[in-house]
């Protein structure tokens, strides 16, 4: 059987068998003549996969309109597009030219400065001074170059300055437009595309639309406030919504309030969970849910647990308003568009009013100019709440933002034209069972709630506020603010129905109003008790261990549940090893793993009490939290070291002020070296380390300088020589470490950041201390000291690591060797 299985993979079983080429886009091919050798075959035919066009792997457009730097070219227009906004009157017709010449131009660039980071000031600084004055400089951007113009490979370019956004507040917000092209020739560009990709990583600048920075100001949010963005990713208006919480809280004390951000696409969870842990804020909870199905946490009296008084609703929406960095949206727009998010723009906004305190706000925004999923979604928010929601006059915030009010009547048109009212659709001809299908069709892609009424007439909805490109060089933009004043019967949680009370009920509604949920969201939680059998238990999320001992469950596939770590073992050696102090620090409470119980925790994380309650409340695991609070300890596997867990770098603003050992000052010198070099020597061996003996393996002529250290490369590295530095390293213990800059050097050079100076995260090996930051970020460090402090980077001489540089190195000493001889030799016969 081996023998035929061998056979047939080699297709000797089938003497017609022929091994079947690959046919794709590209591929490799021998050549019949000549020697053998690959030649590339490419697709004659690219035009076929233009459909499979992703925008959003694409650059915008050039500033001339054109596709410069596309892989495909677009045709920047759409008759139906103009048709469509002409006939909505959303602009004077003397308007209309220079709102399409705008659309399709480049988008300009825009970032925003964290202002709580700890150099917030220090990169406004820098951008004011330095960056600016750069840009702005002729002979910087070249010998032919004038005001707003740059001239590159002979062709005059549209360059325009670095400037703040005049509407946000304290210049955190800025504003630039160039092209890739004007980065790759243009030096200063380059270095400061530079700058601006070292401070996002670091987390110190977001990268984002002007339009999408806006929404996050109406909300007013407080240190208090509890939020949820329901359609959070990517993460930038989350990152925001976080800043405002701890901006107004001050120092390093934790807010009361938390940000709950939720998408319903599970990979983008992931990305909204790697854009917020910039942050690293324990009061954040990232979940994964369809915005409109949103759980409601009740306690076991049906109350609320989880309302928010600040609710983000940026729905999904056509985009049209984004046309000048989606160019491909010009083809593929269509007014079908708008018609077919209306209901599901509907749905979410309708359960985040659900989810609403009462004296909440909730915001309501899209990058679309369409007023069916605009105006039309407001006024039905205030037909269906029946006075329970007021529209907000927001005119007066941001006063230098120019926006346009709302629209208090549009039109209706679908494929088959435009209609004037519902009543039109109701009276669609059904007089054969295909007019009727047509008929029902129809007023299913184009319900009641997208036309205006008299209702809405009476509404204030020009209190919405338009951003049209053209008024200051954005993308479109549309935003309404809610209030919520009062409860209504809607929202009430309905009670359920007897089961005698419907013993004659039609097998027809019975069927109609079993819900779709999953098996177990539709278990009752009161068969949840503490003494219930392991059945009855797991319906809360929970099973039955020895003794009748609960534990939790994975609930949502792929999902492991938040537990709080308390393995005893654990807590000690971190209470031990890094001095958190069980007095007024209780670890339990705020530290929380993923690992089942049971198994050694292999990430922990920090949480605020805000959020713990929340995770303590949700007992069956109605929330599906994919990330949850910052990441502070990560699991290691050096037996050496007295604790298994080291500091994750993005969690030490957060454990910093809990620790009370494993902290070293050095000098500022041995700071900066540290900082250039990533690696410092320490002399000194580490507490309880016994260094080898010369019987065992070590040489006993290396045991002058350096001591216990073996290798000679080591010692031509930078060390530690500072007498008081050497004597706070007898303290620290082989493992993780915290270098802190003396008080006196931070307060000189501005570096205290909440009260205490800068700190990073370092390694405690045998014989060096290394840091734990990315290059990156500690490049991003440096660039904040004087220039005269940062020094040269030593290059590094490291040994020869296999047999052929060994080989190599040999053979170099052997001759130094000889030639040292023949020196000494003939010193002897001249003398």
């Amino acid at each position: 059987a081996k023998g035929k299985g061998e056979k047939r993979r080699r297709g000797q079983h089938n003497p017609g068998w022929k091994k079947k080429e690959w046919k794709g886009r590209e591929q490799f091919r021998r050549n019949k003549d000549g020697p053998r050798s690959d030649t590339w075959q490419q697709d004659t035919n690219p035009e076929k996969f233009k459909g499979r066009f992703d925008s959003r792997h694409q650059t915008p457009a050039s500033g001339d309109g054109s596709s410069q730097g596309y892989s495909l070219n677009f045709e920047l227009e759409n008759a139906d597009f103009e048709e469509y906004y002409k006939a909505q009157n959303i602009l004077q017709e003397e308007e209309w030219g220079e709102f399409l010449a705008i659309l399709k131009k480049q988008l300009p660039a825009t970032f925003r400065i964290n202002g709580s980071g700890k150099f917030a000031d220090s990169i406004r600084d820098k951008l004011k001074k330095e960056i600016a004055g750069k840009l702005e400089n002729a002979a910087e951007l070249g010998d032919e170059a004038t005001k707003n113009k740059v001239v590159i490979d002979g062709k005059e370019e549209d360059f325009e300055p670095l400037k703040p956004l005049a509407w946000y507040p304290d210049e955190n917000g800025w504003q630039i437009q160039y092209s890739r092209n004007q980065i790759r020739k243009l030096g200063v560009l380059k270095e400061f595309h530079e700058f601006l990709k070292r401070e996002t990583e670091a987390g110190n600048i977001t990268r984002q639309e002007t339009a999408s920075m806006i929404p996050p100001f109406f909300l007013d949010v407080k240190p208090t406030s509890t939020v949820l963005d329901t359609c959070a990713a990517p993460g930038s208006k989350t990152f925001q919504l976080l800043e405002m919480l701890h901006a107004g809280a001050g120092g390093d004390v934790i807010p009361g309030g938390y940000v709950v951000a939720n998408d319903s696409d599970s990979k983008r969870c992931n990305l909204l969970t790697h854009q917020t842990k910039r942050m690293a804020s324990p009061c954040l909870i990232v979940t994964n849910h369809e915005g409109q199905k949103f759980p409601v946490i009740r306690h076991e009296d049906k109350t609320e647990v989880m309302l928010f008084d600040r609710i983000l609703c940026d729905v999904p929406c056509s985009g049209d308003g984004t046309l000048r960095k989606a160019p491909d949206l010009w083809r593929r727009w269509n007014v079908g568009m708008g018609l077919g998010l209306h209901r599901i723009q509907l749905k979410i906004v309708m359960k985040a009013c659900e989810l609403l305190q009462v004296g909440g706000k909730l915001v309501y925004s899209t990058c679309s100019l369409n007023p069916i999923e605009n105006e039309a979604v407001v006024a039905e928010i205030l037909r269906r709440t029946e006075g329970s929601f007021e529209l907000m006059d927001v005119s007066s915030m941001l006063p230098q933002l120019k926006r346009r009010p709302g629209m208090k009547t549009w039109k209706v048109r679908d494929k088959q034209g435009w209609i004037s009212s519902f009543a039109e659709l109701e009276g669609m001809d059904e007089s054969t069972p295909g007019a009727k299908r047509a008929k029902a069709d129809r007023m299913k892609k184009v319900p009641k709630s997208c036309f205006p009424d008299e209702a809405s007439d009476a509404m204030p909805l020009e209190r919405s506020s338009r951003i049209f490109p053209h008024d200051d060089n954005t993308g479109g933009f549309f935003i309404s603010v809610f209030k919520k004043v009062a409860n209504y019967s809607q929202f009430k949680p309905k009670e359920q129905p007897k089961e005698e009370a419907k013993p004659e009920a039609k097998a027809e509604d019975v069927k109609a109003e079993k819900p779709a949920v999953k098996e177990e969201e539709a278990k009752p939680e009161a068969s949840a008790t503490p003494t219930a059998a392991g059945a009855s238990a797991e319906d809360a999320g929970y099973k039955v261990g020895k003794e009748g001992e609960k534990l939790r469950v994975r609930r949502w596939r792929g999902i492991d549940p938040v537990v709080p770590v308390d393995d005893e073992a654990v807590k000690q050696s971190l209470r031990d090893f890094y001095g958190i102090k069980k007095d007024n620090f209780d670890i339990g409470q705020s530290f929380v793993t993923r690992t089942p119980k049971g198994a050694m925790p292999k990430r922990i994380y920090y949480v605020s009490d805000s959020v713990r309650r929340i995770l303590d409340e949700d007992k069956r695991q109605d929330i599906r939290v994919t990330s949850v609070g910052v990441k502070i300890f990560e699991k290691q596997s050096n037996k050496n070291v007295k604790t298994a867990y080291r500091i994750a770098q993005e969690g030490l603003p957060a454990v910093l002020p809990l620790m009370s050992k494993q902290i070293f000052r050095p000098t500022l010198e041995e700071f900066m070296s540290l900082l250039r070099e990533r690696t410092l020597v320490i002399p000194d061996p580490p507490p309880g380390y016994e260094a080898p003996k010369a019987e065992e393996g070590g040489d006993a002529s290396e045991g002058g300088d350096g001591g216990y250290i073996k290798k000679q490369h080591m010692l031509e590295r930078a060390s530690v020589e500072d007498p008081g530095t050497l004597e706070q390293f007898k303290s620290i213990n082989m493992g993780c470490c915290v270098a802190m800059m003396k008080d006196e050097d931070a307060e000189r050079l501005g570096f205290v950041f909440d009260g205490k100076p800068l700190a990073i995260s370092c390694w405690r090996g045998t014989i060096t201390v290394n840091l734990l930051t990315s290059k990156i970020e500690t490049d991003q460090l440096l660039d904040k000291f004087p220039k005269e402090l940062r020094g040269e980077r030593k290059p590094r001489q490291l040994p020869p690591h296999n047999k052929n540089e060994i080989a190599k190195a040999k053979a170099a000493a052997a001759k130094e060797e000889d030639y040292v001889m023949v020196e000494k030799e003939d010193a002897k016969q001249e003398a």
